[in-house]
This record gives C-alpha cells, sequence and structure tokens, in this order.
C-alpha cells in the first residue's frame, strides 16, 4: 500500500471541504419547513390551565429555534465550504446504499408482523452486513450477534413482547420454539 500521506491527514483540517451541494440543500429545506412551520403546528392553549408555559410552550416555538439555526449554521456552511467538484457517481453509489439500507429497514418493520421480531431482525441484519462487505462466517456472526442484542435489549431491557406472528399461526410450532423466535 502506498504512503501518499492522505491516510494521516487529521479530519479537522483549517481548510473547510466540500458538501456544497449538501449545505445548500439542506438551506432551502429548512427555509421551506420554516415558511410552512404555522400551518403545520397547531397553537396551544393561552393561559387556560395552572401550567400554561406562555409563547414558550407553544409547539412551533422549539421548530422554530431548531429550523433558524439550520439556516444560520448551513449557510455559513455554504459559504465557509471549499468549491469542489463532486464525483456524481461515487455520490450516488454512497447514497444508493444509504437509502437501500433505509429501505431495508422500513421492510424489516413491516416484516415483523409475519414473520416476528427476532427473524426480521436477523434478516435485515444479514442484509446490511453483506451490503457492508462482511462475507462468510463473519456475515452469520454479525447477523446473529445483532439479533440477540436486539431480542436481549426489548425482550429484557424493555419487558416488550411484540404479538405472535402470523408464520408461527400458519406453521404448528411448539411454544417454546416460538418464544425464542
Amino acid at each position: 500500500m502506498p504512503d501518499d500521506g492522505k491516510d494521516d491527514a487529521s479530519p479537522f483540517d483549517e481548510q473547510p471541504s466540500g458538501g456544497r451541494y449538501l449545505l445548500g440543500g439542506i438551506f432551502l429545506a429548512a427555509v421551506v419547513l420554516l415558511a410552512v412551520i404555522r400551518s403545520q403546528t397547531v397553537p396551544g392553549s393561552m393561559g387556560q390551565t395552572v401550567m400554561s408555559g406562555g409563547w414558550w410552550a407553544e409547539p412551533a416555538v422549539a421548530p422554530a429555534v431548531a429550523l433558524v439555526l439550520t439556516v444560520i449554521a448551513s449557510a455559513v456552511g455554504f459559504f465557509a465550504a471549499r468549491r469542489e467538484k463532486p464525483d456524481w457517481s461515487e455520490t450516488a453509489q454512497v447514497y444508493g446504499r444509504i437509502l437501500l439500507i433505509a429501505g431495508c429497514m422500513i421492510g424489516a418493520v413491516l416484516m415483523m408482523r409475519i414473520v416476528g421480531f427476532a427473524l426480521s431482525i436477523l434478516l435485515f441484519a444479514g442484509f446490511v452486513a453483506w451490503i457492508g462487505g462482511f462475507r462468510g462466517p463473519r456475515l452469520a456472526l454479525i447477523a446473529l450477534g445483532t439479533t440477540v442484542a436486539m431480542v436481549s435489549v426489548f425482550r429484557v431491557g424493555f419487558s416488550i413482547w411484540f404479538p405472535r406472528p402470523m408464520l408461527f399461526k400458519w406453521l404448528d410450532l411448539p411454544i417454546w420454539l416460538q418464544g425464542i423466535l
């Protein structure tokens, strides 16, 4: 592996790096959301309860503050960033992978009703590990480890048990196996 010095570069360079298009998109989205904030939030009760907090407790205040800060930060970042020519094919590949993983997450949530929590997490974790480039035993270990961790967090940590999925109604599995899956 040739040593070209790029690996030793600090991620916190003094010179701001690109991302101008992303910052510009964030700026535009925040401005649009700020423009429609009154139509998307409902004013709260003004003094009709003992715990009424006044104008700062209104539903639109926290999003408005966050959006104003986003508009300011993205505008500053946009003008501070270097002008770079982006590699659109690499960018499309990275964002395509992100969208694929997000779609898989939605699919895993929808599959929970059909195959159950543990099996849908196992499939999701396996597919995401495969997208990440893992193959063979490491893929299986990552998927199984993630599944055991998630099932433990929900069932032991939060005491949340999901309803019996449709798969178990179709197949006559023993109760002890249904509890594991």
